[in-house]
């Protein structure tokens, strides 16, 4: 398998406010202050916000749009630039994200009333529209098909001088589904992006921005895309300076498919489409309004759930084909550039708990299946969610070999695979990814790339939720989970903003650490202690985040992270799960027992009767849980 080959070989502080100089700007007129005017466009009304902590004030100019609606003969297409209005574009308010599967109950209702599909906008917030100050572009992430820029509030990172654009994209199956034709050329998200950073090239100045220092990060989908940006021979240079990659690279297995028209023909087969040539495909998906092609998309996504998320067609770049963004793998795009950029990037701790998790609920429906798996089954399912069906076998040997010893693999049960699954998980899926782009990155700009692992375990977890859905009955905790370091920059979801104190102090000195990238090009900058040396080999150095900040030399560590927490007492297996699964086993036994008991005193009895059937009563095997 070409991607387990690759990957194989591959492997071969306090807020400084009052101190420091600051564009405070000035108290703003909600009526004077609040419009923008754009050269050859027109004038955008924004409004005025406070930040967390001072309580600074910043102009917002909430889902501006950047492009013509992507409906109707543009569904799936390359985006438009904006064409100019008239009236003042009011930019007050949110408008409708991009359709994505979460937000299906809202397209039932608003598919016949609004043109849902007309969502390519980005929120600008700034602390000064006069000042020319250095830009973030974040793009929202995880696996392509859902999220928004909501997702990213400027609370925290506006206390410092940076502007802050988060643009929406095309998601799923309207961003990435692919024909390799003319019609469904595939990669419609990325050029979204594309389009937006083109749109903040000629127009951020005028929102205060600094149109040559553009940082560009994304969260694991929205690193990949980040990642992808630097490797595109269609990406002129210029249009952006640095880049963070947040759990993420464009070289994840998941996100690459270089036969999408098959996945396309599955999911128009889930529409009812009457298919005979490619055009009959393409024409029917055109035609699909938007909530059918996501109810299609999300049928197609169920039935392959137990294949892996890779498996799922519609969220995937597309190598090959006229859009002309990927003429080949990324992995080998980065072999033969020859230019990078300043560049910063890293992962949670335990990145692999969510999917060992989607797959304690998905393939084994929340229970542990010790008596028909051995533990090369559990590898099996971890591989084949994070990477696909590993044909070759190279990927399982590796797994085997660098994760696991001769007795977990004779002997493991759930529990104590545990740790080890979880760094298989993120290991795969997202540390190695992001190594590997940041190696590169660094051997064609040295002393500019600087690799981090977000270890603190603060009061909140993104997916701290799914355990209290579940009241508890997750097998383990999900740890420093994907995304978590995400939470010190930007106060989402909404309960997240009552940070503790200790979680405060974390959340300044992440905002500290990535805006002096962002303005200096150095993560520790100004910083008054400490320092975060960059990469000067394969693996390292590197930061470890945590409620100190250490150096770390060799981030191969990294991927068994979990298990070194395990073996030195810090553990994620929830001993409660495992003490009811224990009960409930040593009930199940007693149960069996008595039932064999049972069959064989009625046998007895049937004989001493001389055939009549025995008064004893049996227990009713239907109502006994096994």
């Amino acid at each position: 398998m070409q991607l387990a080959c690759w990957l194989i070989v591959s492997l071969a502080l306090v807020l400084q406010s009052g101190v420091e100089s600051r564009v405070r700007g000035r108290q703003y007129d909600e009526e004077k202050d609040t419009i923008v005017e754009l050269p050859k466009l027109g004038s955008i009304q924004g409004k005025i916000l406070e930040t967390a902590w001072t309580k600074r004030e910043v102009l917002q100019f909430v889902d501006v749009r950047y492009a013509e609606p992507p409906t109707g003969l543009h569904r799936f297409k390359a985006p438009r630039p904006i064409e100019p209005w008239e009236d003042v574009m009011d930019a007050t308010a949110e408008k409708i994200g991009c359709p994505s599967v979460v937000s299906m109950d809202s397209l039932r209702k608003l598919d016949d009333v609004l043109d849902v599909e007309d969502c390519l906008t980005m929120t600008i917030t700034t602390p000064n529209v006069t000042a020319r100050l250095p830009v973030l572009v974040y793009i929202h992430g995880e696996y392509l098909y859902e999220g928004s820029n909501s997702e990213a509030p400027p609370d925290y990172l506006l206390e410092k001088d940076v502007v802050l654009v988060t643009p929406q994209y095309r998601l799923g199956p309207f961003g990435f589904l692919s024909t390799k034709t003319d019609e469904i050329p595939g990669n419609a998200g990325f050029l979204d992006i594309f389009l937006a950073l083109q749109f903040i090239k000629h127009f951020i100045k005028y929102f205060g921005g600094d149109p040559s220092r553009v940082t560009v990060a994304g969260q694991v989908g929205g690193a990949a895309i980040a990642h992808l940006l630097t490797l595109s021979p269609m990406v002129q240079r210029g249009l952006f300076s640095q880049v963070i990659y947040h759990s993420g690279s464009a070289i994840m297995p998941i996100f690459l498919e270089e036969n999408p028209r098959m996945h396309a023909q599955e999911i128009a087969k889930k529409a009812d489409c009457q298919m005979v040539t490619v055009r009959d495909l393409n024409t029917c998906l055109m035609e699909l309004s938007a909530l059918e092609l996501l109810t299609a998309f999300m049928d197609h996504a169920l039935e392959k759930s137990d294949l892996g998320i890779g498996h799922t067609g519609g969220i995937q770049f597309t190598i090959g084909g006229p859009s002309g963004v990927l003429p080949k793998h990324p992995y080998d795009l980065m072999l033969e550039s020859n230019f990078s950029y300043p560049a910063m990037g890293g992962c949670p701790k335990n990145a692999g708990s969510r999917v060992l998790n989607e797959i304690v609920d998905n393939d084994f429906e929340g229970k542990i299946p010790d008596d028909e798996y051995t533990t090369y089954n559990y590898i099996d399912h971890v591989i084949r969610q994070v990477v696909g069906t590993d044909k070759s076998m190279l990927l399982t040997s590796f797994v085997t070999h660098e994760f696991f010893n001769r007795n977990m693999l004779e002997n493991g049960t759930f529990d104590t695979l545990i740790p080890r699954l979880i760094d298989v998980a993120g290991t795969l899926n997202h540390k190695l990814p992001v190594l590997l782009a940041l190696n590169m990155n660094n051997k064609h700009n040295p002393h500019n790339t600087f690799l981090y692992s977000f270890d603190y375990a603060g009061e909140f977890n993104r997916y701290k939720e799914m355990d209290e859905e579940t009241n508890m009955q997750s097998p383990f905790k999900a740890g420093v989970s994907l995304t978590d370091e995400a939470l010190y920059l930007f106060p989402y979801p909404d309960h997240v903003k009552r940070l503790s104190p200790p979680d405060v102090t974390m959340a300044v000195r992440m905002v500290e650490l990535w805006t002096n990238f962002v303005i200096t090009g150095n993560p520790f900058g100004s910083y008054r202690t400490g320092y975060w040396p960059p990469m000067t080999t394969l693996y390292g150095p590197y930061l470890k985040i945590d409620e100190t900040l250490t150096i770390g030399g060799n981030f191969f560590g990294e991927f068994s992270a979990t298990l070194q927490d395990e073996e030195q007492g810090h553990s994620l297996i929830r001993e409660i799960y495992y003490l009811r699964s224990r009960s409930r086993k040593r009930a199940q036994n007693k149960r069996r027992k008595q039932l064999t008991t049972s069959k064989a005193s009625s046998a007895s009895t049937v004989k001493k009767l001389g055939g009549r059937k025995s008064l004893v009563k049996r227990p009713n095997r239907n109502k006994i849980r096994f």
